[in-house]
């Protein structure tokens, strides 16, 4: 095994996991030694040995060991900077990449995830502390810092905040990264110089289109928070919006040009709100007419029954549309005549610069349109007496029915908004991608990806889900050493995703618990 003795075999001896150990064990002691009134947190002070020996090893301790009132968070921050910066350095030059793969499954990594979330929910049980969170940030932390997961989590069991998820979640991405990086040096994900250039313009494409699902998911979720189901006819009724869209712009357009004389083409935006309009329709009078007698009381087993009737409204909505639009792909004009936005090349050096980045200019469109139509929804929530009264409901349907709302017409009007929301999303994708009948069906197991890793129920959730989802595909697609391949694993990338989080937090970013 070849090593670089300038950087590698230096950074190993005088700072690396060895020294984190040292850190961890070592400088707690000094808490020990101080006053009450100056006395710090355990917790921090193994934090702190962890990664001042990770950093800057005897030297970081040291320092802390005499001075502990420098143990303040953006120090903490500072240093975990400087250890991921010199590690990336260290890494990249051991030109055996078995080397640090190796290590890695030692000193971290899916074995010690495994132990971590096994034995340390365990031991805040039996110590009777709060587990909150515990088993996400002992998986997290295991992955990313191993058997010194222990030391930070078993003895005082501290009380487990967003920032640690935060810390061992970044810090296990990074060290994937650097593997990556080490076994595929000619990959346009870590290729020097250009690759932020290359993972800029990847993750831009996956923000634009994660803003897109993010819109039908919004639907998805307004029914589930207020009626408690799972609609599964959702994609057939994001489909269906898309065909509305579709015949409204071709028969407008026909009579247009024949009042007129001259061929008109009506703009593809005038397609969403109508398509949103006659799908809201649809979708009011399906829950009135199917649904409302599960919320009376009439229907015994009522899961299986919103399971049932959603997927027979969908298969109904999907073969009618096969029979009466053909499985021939159809597609509008364009939003715009902008073929692409093009954010401009910026020289940093002479040999290095960043950019240019590439938008396609209809999928920017719709995110715009997209980005609008969740806002107003949330401003509709937030600030108008009916959707109070859809959030009243979402929360306690007996309480909000004593204030005077009533809560069969908040069923009805969230499974049409939701319908509509679907629809809207259909229309304003279907001059980006050709459609078919059965295009609603790989769309909407996106959506129960988002909507689990936004949490059931939350609308800016879907919302930050969606882009999750849109960002996590371009990413894997973009940087799987096999393009092809890469590209048809697109769906498997959010399938990862949607059980990692069903197994470490099962309410989602966003979500609460059911009681």
């Amino acid at each position: 095994m070849a090593f670089d003795l300038n950087l590698t075999t230096l950074w190993l001896l005088f700072a690396g996991p060895l020294w984190a150990a040292v850190g961890l064990l070592l400088l707690p002691r000094a808490g020990s030694s101080k006053s009450a009134d100056e006395a710090i947190p355990a917790t921090r002070l193994q934090i702190a040995g962890v990664i001042s020996g990770f950093a800057l090893g005897p030297l970081g301790i040291s320092l802390f060991y005499i001075a502990p009132a420098l143990i303040r968070r953006a120090t903490l921050a500072a240093g975990i900077v400087l250890a991921v910066f010199l590690a990336s350095q260290a890494l990249v030059r051991v030109t055996d990449p078995q080397l640090p793969s190796v290590l890695w499954l030692l000193l971290a990594g899916p074995l010690w995830a495994g132990i971590a979330a096994y034995f340390i929910p365990r031991q805040y049980r039996a110590v009777e502390a709060n587990d909150d969170n515990v088993l996400t940030a002992a998986a997290l932390g295991g992955f990313a810092i191993g058997p010194l997961i222990f030391g930070l989590m078993w003895k005082h069991s501290p009380k487990i905040s967003r920032d640690w998820m935060i810390a061992f979640g970044s810090l296990g991405a990074w060290q994937i990264y650097t593997l990556f990086a080490i076994h595929n040096p000619s990959n346009p994900c870590v290729a020097a110089p250009f690759h932020i250039t290359y993972l800029t313009q990847q993750t831009a494409n996956g923000v634009v289109i994660g803003t897109i699902y993010s819109l039908m998911a919004v639907g998805l979720t307004l029914i589930y928070s207020v009626q408690g189901i799972v609609s599964f006819a959702h994609g057939q009724l994001y489909m269906v919006g898309g065909y509305f869209s579709f015949y409204f712009l071709l028969f407008g357009s026909d009579a247009l040009s024949r009042a007129t004389g001259v061929e008109i083409s009506i703009n593809p935006i005038l397609g969403i709100p109508v398509a949103g309009v006659i799908v809201f329709i649809i979708g009011a009078v399906f829950e009135r007419v199917f649904l409302k007698p599960m919320h009376d009381g009439l229907i015994e087993r009522v899961s299986e029954y919103a399971i049932l009737i959603t997927f027979g409204f969908g298969f109904f909505i999907e073969y009618t549309t096969l029979a009466i639009a053909g499985p021939f792909p159809q597609r509008t004009d364009r939003f715009i005549e902008i073929r692409r936005f093009t954010f401009p090349r910026t020289q940093i050096t002479d040999d290095f610069f960043f950019g240019p980045i590439n938008i396609i200019g209809d999928r920017a469109f719709a995110m715009v349109i997209g980005i609008v139509l969740i806002f107003a929804l949330l401003y509709f929530l937030q600030r108008t007496w009916t959707g109070r009264g859809l959030r009243a409901t979402s929360q306690d349907r007996q309480a909000a029915a004593v204030t005077g709302i009533n809560p069969t017409n908040m069923n009805t009007l969230s499974f049409g908004m939701g319908s509509m929301l679907a629809a809207m999303s259909g229309a304003a994708l279907i001059p980006i991608f050709a459609w078919v009948p059965w295009v609603g069906a790989e769309m909407v197991g996106r959506s129960y990806v988002i909507v689990v890793l936004g949490g059931l129920g939350s609308v800016p959730g879907a919302l930050v889900g969606g882009i999750i989802v849109g960002i996590v595909e371009a990413l894997g697609a973009g940087c799987h050493p096999d393009p092809s391949r890469g590209a048809a694993y697109k769906e498997a990338f959010a399938l990862v995703i949607f059980a990692l989080v069903l197994l470490l937090k099962p309410t989602g970013l966003f979500g609460r618990e059911q009681h």
